[in-house]
Parts: structure tokens; sequence; C-alpha cells
């Protein structure tokens, strides 16, 4: 039995058909792009595709993750669409990351829009939480960061937040207690409510709030002693001697495990000196000077020395005015450990600098007859029970003295060009027995982002509505018309 072939005829597809299911399809594909658009509009979603490796977060936060257990939950409270809402998420996931790779605490990670979720934000707010903060929780215990666009915009410290975040956690494993700092009064100490453009300290105490610590001034006059909840002591810029009885109480304060921050004035007394000289810091007569300076009052300090004040420091310049030169001796060395004391420089100048006896004579020349030679010490530190070990209940006396007061008040602050901050912050954390400094290594946008804000969703929903589609059926139509031409 034989087929002819010639007598089987394949009917050709009806171009009705071919038609209605092309325009189908444009129609199937307009709708699902305009509903793509549509929700990512409504939930404001943000796709980040990473380009090569991203540290996100800095060895000194891990090492501070590593020592912290337990359960720690952050909300973020802000806008999705704020400029700093994307590199925030992006440091919290680096901060979960780095825990777990650390053994450290859970991180918990909650966002709160207050667009979409007005329940939960009317929430945080009667919690005092503003907006564009950082809540952390730990143990029934709250602590609060406030970010703005200088956390992130400030391209010559690094992405500021995560040293913010470093400190809240590092504060919130500690004991439970208050970080007050008392400022001296009486001896026409500096006032850190002064808002004077030059010689106020208003500046360095608002990154101070910002760090969670309490802001307190302190008179010793009909004192018995210095206030117990009193964590660091400052005296900033004394230009009157103290009474003897003041002086004794700092030092009792100093022996019962006290934390001071002395900033000297060069050319005024307070009357403190033989009490550090004790703790083997001196301070002359001598002012540092050096070819390296901007202005010829002022010299630029770039040599620091291991500790964790000038850890985060290297590369960076400290630029102070008239500095009082530091003589650091070595002390005596105890065989209790709990007595042990152990002073420092950890800023000094270059090798061309020198003790200058009369700064105020120009031009200025070194004399080997009365001046100090080079390379001179501008701060330093004096501790006791260092040796301790953590275990053991005793609370170590810390020691920091800059030979200079004006390197942070609001004048030399202003610029930002400098690491003044830094190094004030780092020396309060340093004695408050909180870690505040964290180099980071996030130098910006590390990654590409489909965040859009409303006119860039507009545009994407124009061209995946209308464009695609069209370029579709424009493939259809050029399919369909060289289906036709070949029958």
């Amino acid at each position: 039995m034989s087929i002819n072939t010639h007598s089987l005829k394949v009917k050709p597809p009806r171009r009705g058909l071919l038609r209605f299911t092309s325009r189908s399809a444009v129609l199937l594909g307009a709708v699902f792009s305009f509903l793509v658009i549509v929700v990512g509009f409504w939930f404001n979603f943000t796709w980040e595709i990473p380009i090569g490796e991203v540290r996100v977060v800095s060895e000194r936060t891990k090492n501070i993750l590593s020592e912290t257990q337990g359960r720690i939950r952050i909300i973020c409270f802000m806008d999705r669409r704020d400029p700093i809402a994307r590199p925030t998420a992006r440091l919290l996931r680096g901060l979960a990351a780095a825990s777990r790779s650390v053994a450290g605490a859970e991180i918990d990670i909650d966002y709160v829009d207050p667009r979409w979720d007005m329940t939960r934000a009317a929430q945080l707010v009667a919690r005092n939480v503003r907006e564009k903060s950082l809540e952390f929780e730990y143990q029934r215990r709250r602590l609060v960061v406030a970010l703005d666009d200088a956390s992130i915009n400030d391209r010559r410290r690094g992405f500021r937040a995560e040293q913010l975040c470093a400190s809240a956690i590092s504060r919130l494993v500690l004991p439970h207690r208050q970080l007050k700092i008392c400022y001296l009064q009486g001896h026409g100490e500096v006032d850190f409510d002064d808002y004077d453009q030059f010689r106020g300290f208003s500046d360095i105490a608002h990154d101070l709030k910002r760090y969670g610590f309490l802001l307190e001034k302190l008179s010793l006059a009909g004192l018995r002693e210095v206030p117990a909840e009193c964590g660091v002591l400052v005296i900033a810029g004394a230009r009157r001697e103290m009474p003897e009885q003041e002086i004794r109480l700092i030092g009792q304060y100093l022996d019962r495990g006290g934390c001071l921050l002395y900033l000297a004035t060069s050319g005024s007394r307070s009357g403190c000196e033989p009490l550090l000289g004790k703790w083997g810091i001196d301070i002359t007569s001598h002012v540092a000077v050096s070819d390296r300076t901007l202005t010829g009052n002022d010299i630029v300090i770039t040599d620091f020395a291991e500790h964790p004040i000038t850890r985060n420091l290297r590369g960076s310049s400290v630029v102070m005015g008239l500095a009082a030169c530091l003589n650091v001796r070595k002390t005596s060395e105890a065989e209790d450990s709990l007595d042990l004391k152990h002073s420092m420089m950890i800023a000094q100048s270059d090798e061309k600098g020198w003790g200058e006896m009369y700064p105020e004579l120009f031009p200025r020349r070194y004399d080997p007859s009365l001046d100090l030679p080079g390379p001179v010490c501008v701060a330093a530190v004096a501790e006791r029970g260092v040796a301790v070990s953590r275990d053991v209940a005793y609370k170590p006396t810390r020691i920091c003295v800059f030979g200079d007061v004006d390197f942070v008040m609001n004048r030399a602050l202003t610029g930002r060009a400098n690491a003044n901050r830094d190094l004030f912050i780092n020396a309060v954390g340093w004695l408050a027995g909180v870690d505040v400094g964290s180099a980071s290594s996030v130098g910006g946008d590390a990654t590409l982002a489909t965040g859009f804000d409303r006119q860039r969703w507009i545009a994407a929903m124009f061209w995946s509505v209308l464009a695609v589609p069209l370029f579709t059926l424009l493939v259809f139509r050029l399919f369909a018309m060289g289906h036709g031409g070949r029958k």
C-alpha cells in the first residue's frame, strides 16, 4: 500500500491566529511589566549588584563583635528613599555577616519606613527615637544612634556610621553605668557649652554626646571628693592655679581608679603639674615648633605611637597651636601589678621639630643652650594596672595629657581637614573604657544599585510598558512577514 505524499498538504497557520497570539503576548507582557513597576514603586525595592570584593567593616569592628555574645536587635528607622539608606543597610548587613564570621553576637536587623509602617514609627517616636536613627537593643537595654549626611559623606574619615555603631555595641555589652564626663570649672577652663566660633568647645561636645557620653560641669569648691559617678575628669585649659585642697581631691580620685584628661595651656600653670609628674608626665615651659606648619604659629603632627588612642590615625595629621612640650619619664616599677605605672608618648613632632623657649620671637631658630632637641612630645598617657587581667575586679587609673587645648576648639574643627577630632574622641573613649574608634574601609558606593527616585521610576515604567512591548511587537511582525514571504 503506497501513500501519495503529494496528496498530503499541511495547512499553514492562519494569519489571524498568529496575529491574535502575537498581540496577546505583547499585551500580557505590557500588563506584566506594568504590574512589576507598580509593585516596585509601591514597596520601593532596591536591587544591589556587588562589584568585586567589598569589605564592609574594619578589623577593629570585628574585634568588638568577637567579644560580644547574645542577641542584638538593630532597628533602622529611616525613609528608604533617603540617600543614606542604602549605605546604612549595607553596613548593617556587613555587621551581621562579620559577627557570624567571628562567632560573635547574633544580630537581627529590622527596617521601619515611616511612610508605610506608621504604627511602628509612632512607637519609635514615643521612645524618643528620631527618624534617620538606629536603635540597638541588647538584654532590655537600648541605645539610639542618630545618623546624618556627615556620617556618610565625610570622605577624609570614611564611613563614620561604622564608628558610631561599633561604639554603641561596645557600650551595650558593658555593665550598665553612665558614661559621665565632668568638666572642671572655676579656674579659667573652657566651657563645653561655649558656642563661640573661635574659642568655644561646643562642636566637640556635640560629638561626645552622639557617642553616648553625658557631659556635666563640676566645681570642686566645698566638696570632700570627686563624685564617684564621674567617669572621666576633664581639665581643659585651666589658666589659674587651683587650691591645694582641690589638687588633693584630684589625686585621691586618681588613686582609687579615676581617669583624667588634661589639656594644658601654654604660658599658664594650673597647679596640677606636680601631680602629673608623679605619674611620669612633666609639662615643660617649652613650646613645640617645627618647619611643618600651616600658619607659622602652629605645628603639624604626623608621628604617632602604637596605642588605642592613635590606632586609626596612621597617615593622618593633627594640627596644634602653641603646644607645650611634655617630658615622659619611666616611672618606678612596683612588685605588685596593681601598682605598676606605665607612661608613654603617643604623639610627637618630626625630627626637625624642637622645643622653643621663646616662641613669641620670630624668626624661630633652634638654640641648643635654651631649647629642647627634637623630636618633642605633645601628647602622652599614663596608666596604672595595665597588666591586670580583665577578670579581676579592678579599675585601672588612666591619664591622658595634651600639650594644647586649642586643637579641639570650634575654630580648629570647622574645616575638618585634620584628625584633631578623632584624636580627642579616641582619647575620651580610651579613658572611659569604651572603644569608639574604628578605621572603616568603606570608602564609597562599591555596588550598582537600582534604587530609583520617583522621576526615575516613572521613566522606567514608560520604557518598560511602552518600549519593551513595542520592540516585542516589532520582532513578531518581522517574523510574520518573513514567514509569509517564504510561503
